[in-house]
């Protein structure tokens, strides 16, 4: 925002007296200020360079975080247990054989 003619020379008549009243603090001062009260502060955040630069280590951190979270084991589930499988006109085999085997006639 630009000042008015007037706010200007108002400015000009407070630097003159502080330069004659306080030299050291003046030049202190004018090292802080610029030429030109409209200039922007820090002309490079608006170029694209600090955008990328910001953008790939976004990038780089996201995909960190996605490969720890691919490479770390999962803690271990609690064992459920089954339910027991039951049919109709089947009988659970004996020990050592299986529920297939037919058994012989009786002579």
């Amino acid at each position: 925002m630009s000042l008015r003619e007037h706010e200007r020379r108002i400015l000009a008549e407070i630097e003159r007296q502080l330069s004659e009243e306080a030299p050291a603090l003046a030049g202190r001062l004018e090292a802080f200020g610029s030429d030109d009260p409209d200039a922007p502060i820090d002309p490079g955040l608006r170029s694209w360079r600090p955008w990328v630069a910001c953008g790939l280590i976004a990038a780089f951190t996201a995909g960190l975080l996605v490969l720890l979270f691919v490479l770390t084991p999962s803690a271990p589930q609690p064992d459920v247990p089954r339910p027991a499988e039951t049919s109709q006109g089947t009988e659970p085999a004996p020990e050592g054989g299986t529920a297939d085997r037919v058994p012989a006639p009786a002579d």
